[in-house]
């Protein structure tokens, strides 16, 4: 024990011990001494496992863990805070790098603030009961879209829209309500129903080279 053992007048003495459990920040350690209980160090952020080797400063009144010296089955860890955390660089930049995946969790809510934001992924989803986006402009580049809803609303005040082919088909009705209605067409118009009407209140005019009716 001498060798694991150092001897301080106002600290105490530190010493090697194995963690036997424990519950928040109190732990039960086994040292050469005994079974005694250990407070977890405010300075220490991994979360210590049964089994762990850790070292640990003793006094007469109290003891702590002060570091986890060797976990034997697992390189797993666990940083566990007692309080609100602030990751900060004032002159460089933060990576966070994983193999696997990175899981981002939270109670309440989530913020991200940036000056630019870049998503890249192969496939992405995202899943909320209430959606809101709003912003000054946006673009929108896709290869292939697919929209599937109960109800959509659109409100614009201008809706411009260029295609090079347009099929819609609808099952139900179809109703446009506007205040003046034109439409271009420049080779051929063709309209086939069952029945027709065109009622107007004033005039009906229809101008061609040759009509043909019946």
């Amino acid at each position: 024990m001498a060798n694991e053992l150092v001897q301080n007048a106002s600290t105490g003495h530190t010493e090697i011990a194995t963690v036997q459990g424990g519950f928040g920040r109190d732990f039960m350690v086994h040292s050469e001494r005994g079974v005694l209980r250990a407070t977890l160090a405010f300075s220490c952020l991994v979360t210590p496992e049964a089994g762990d080797r850790v070292l640990i400063n003793a006094s007469a009144k109290e003891s702590h863990i002060i570091a986890i010296i060797e976990r034997k089955h697992a390189n797993d860890m666990k940083l566990a805070f007692p309080g609100n955390v602030a990751m900060e660089s004032k002159s460089g930049q933060i990576n966070l790098t994983a193999a696997k995946k990175i899981n981002l969790t939270s109670a309440q809510s989530t913020q991200i603030s940036s000056a630019k934001f870049t998503l890249n992924a192969l496939d992405a989803n995202v899943r909320a009961e209430k959606l809101s986006i709003s912003g000054d402009s946006v673009t929108s580049q896709w290869r292939d879209v697919t929209t599937v809803s109960e109800a959509m609303n659109l409100v614009v005040e201008r809706l411009s829209q260029r295609l090079k082919n347009c099929f819609k088909q609808v099952e139900g009705v179809e109703q446009k309500s506007s205040q003046n209605y034109l439409q271009n067409v420049n080779q051929t118009l063709s309209i086939r129903s069952r029945d027709a009407v065109v009622t107007a209140r004033k005039d009906v005019k229809i101008d061609g080279e040759r009509i043909h009716m019946g």
